[in-house]
């Protein structure tokens, strides 16, 4: 959900610009509360869904609070789709008790391997209270570990990614520290394997990104900065090129990120930390470059026109439907847009290179509509109705 957190940041910001200056010593009285509360704000976001409301802008929906950002489009929606996604792509589509064995609400994180998922567990508060391993093939969860929750926590348990034989994942507690967290995949109990102090100055501190890369846990810092840890314990180091940087996806890192700055194409420049090479997507006059991944970027032409196209502008392709909200394609070619007008009926899923769509089932309510969740590395979306919750893993789409 960070595409959705800079947006709202930036109308924000732009909003702060034209407001009434404060009494000159309000903002130090405030400072500290609303520090607290931006921090538990951008870990609502993290765990937010994603709705799209009337007149093309983006809502970020969480135990009843809704928050509105700018604009994402203001044209008519996308075409009905042919078909049920479930028609149109059988062999993508999943659908599994939308509960967890021990009655919390389940949250696909990341695939494990190619039919094993990463999942939690969360309850009513949205605390995550379990990670499992859920066997795509048989339907059957394992319980890995419990989630501790640490009595001065103040931003829960999130960024959860699995590799290297382990689960990782990220806190922080009312002294301004993130922990970092691991656990065997074949179970044991959590522990904190290491710790990194948060500038109490810096607007809106955290953990923007979490990687297993061999036997150490790699993340980056919302303000900027990549860092390693060992797995199973010792010291945070700096990674000489991440300085400034935020994880994309390792061994990618690249600016600007979700914080920090707000303006510019995100991850419109990368750097690998492996081998330091460095890739900057190409802008053309008049475009508006809004997000990239690894290797493709989305953005709008100066007519107005939606597309995808590789970083280096090459094969570039315009999209007949509204992308929302404006992200790199899934899979190099996948994306969702709702359909219906200024009142949605539904959301489809849009392959860009075979044409086909899917109907996700997804029905509007009133003059918003939810929806899916992608996972960490946008193979797999999932989403609700009833009492089912749907998978959709792209990557076997072919």
């Amino acid at each position: 959900m960070t595409d959705v957190e800079q947006t709202l940041r930036r109308t924000l910001d732009q909003a702060a610009e034209q407001a009434p200056r404060l009494p000159a010593l309000l903002p130090q009285r405030l400072e500290g509360i609303h520090r607290r509360r931006r921090q538990r704000a951008r870990m609502a976001l993290a765990a937010a869904a994603v709705v799209l409301a009337a007149g093309g802008s983006l809502a970020v929906v969480r135990g009843g609070d809704t928050i509105t950002a700018v604009p994402v489009a203001s044209a008519p929606r996308s075409e009905k789709p042919a078909g049920p996604v479930e028609k149109v792509w059988p062999e993508a589509v999943r659908k599994i008790p939308a509960k967890s064995p021990d009655g919390g609400t389940w949250r696909p994180r990341t695939f494990i391997d190619d039919h094993t998922l990463l999942m939690t567990s969360s309850t009513g508060s949205d605390r995550t209270a379990a990670v499992y391993a859920y066997d795509l093939d048989g339907d059957t969860p394992r319980k890995i570990a419990a989630v501790p929750t640490p009595k001065d926590t103040t931003g829960f348990a999130n960024g959860f990614t699995a590799g290297s034989g382990y689960v990782a994942w990220w806190t922080e507690t009312k002294d301004r520290v993130a922990h970092l967290w691991a656990v065997p995949l074949d179970g044991g109990t959590a522990k904190i394997v290491g710790d990194r102090r948060l500038d109490v100055a810096d607007d809106g501190s955290g953990i923007d990104g979490l990687a297993m890369v061999n036997d150490k846990i790699a993340f980056s810092l919302y303000t900027g900065g990549v860092f390693t840890v060992p797995v199973e314990g010792g010291e945070v180091q700096p990674v000489d090129r991440g300085t400034g940087l935020h994880l994309l996806s390792w061994p990618w890192a690249g600016r600007p990120g979700s914080g920090g700055e707000p303006n510019g194409t995100r991850f419109g420049r990368i750097v690998n930390m492996e081998t330091g090479e460095t890739r900057t997507a190409v802008v053309n006059p008049g475009e508006q470059l809004g997000v990239c991944g690894v290797t493709i970027c989305a953005g709008t032409t100066a007519e107005g026109e939606s597309f995808f196209r590789k970083r280096d502008g090459s094969d570039q392709k315009i999209v007949p439907e509204v992308m929302v909200p404006p992200l790199p394609p899934t899979q190099d070619r996948f994306y969702f847009s709702s359909y219906g007008g200024i009142k949605p009926e539904g959301v489809g899923l849009y392959d860009v290179d075979s044409g086909k769509s899917g109907d996700l089932g997804i029905r509007g309510e009133g003059s918003s509509i939810m929806l899916p969740s992608p996972d960490a590395t946008g193979r797999l979306f999932s989403y609700t109705l009833g009492n089912d919750l749907y998978l959709i893993d792209l990557a076997k789409i072919r």
